[in-house]
């Protein structure tokens, strides 16, 4: 019994150092190609930029990057809100103007909501922008309703 654990815990741990192996080959590889990529992208914009295109993409190239990913990859692809500057202290005062009208708790959810849709506020991630928001008013109380967040003056 000894010696086929043994065994077993050996063949495990090759294949773990081969996965390893496998995964560092991937990364190095898909970095290649990246900077590959982007090297002929810039040479392309040159091109386009001699030949007085500007930098506008033409409906070809467009096409071809977009045929590259498959319906199956682009499904699989975690795709990332684009990062935007907010102006903090002006979302505080929508938050503080808020929860006046509101007369009542809100809830984080609630609150993006209503700030998307009457002040085109969007964050990326919700629970950071309405953390510093709060910074700018020590008023307003953060209380939790089990896994809520409820916000009051």
């Amino acid at each position: 019994m000894f010696n086929e654990r043994k065994a077993l815990q050996m063949t495990l741990q090759a294949m773990l150092e081969q996965r390893m192996a496998l995964r560092r080959q991937y990364v190095d590889q898909d970095k290649q190609l990246g900077a590959d990529i982007k090297q002929l992208l810039s040479r392309i914009r040159e091109l386009d930029n001699e030949a007085g295109i500007g930098d506008d993409e033409s409906p070809e190239d467009e096409a071809m990057s977009t045929e590259e990913f498959s319906d199956d990859l682009m499904r699989r692809i975690k795709v990332r809100k684009a990062h935007i500057r907010h102006d903090y202290l002006e979302v505080a005062k929508h938050i503080e103007n808020l929860l006046q009208e509101a007369m009542s708790p809100m809830s984080l959810a609630d609150l993006c909501s209503v700030l998307k849709a009457r002040h085109q506020v969007e964050f990326a991630s919700p629970y950071i922008g309405v953390q510093k928001s709060l910074k700018y008013l020590p008023q307003v109380k953060v209380e939790k309703d089990g896994r809520k967040l409820i916000f009051s003056l």
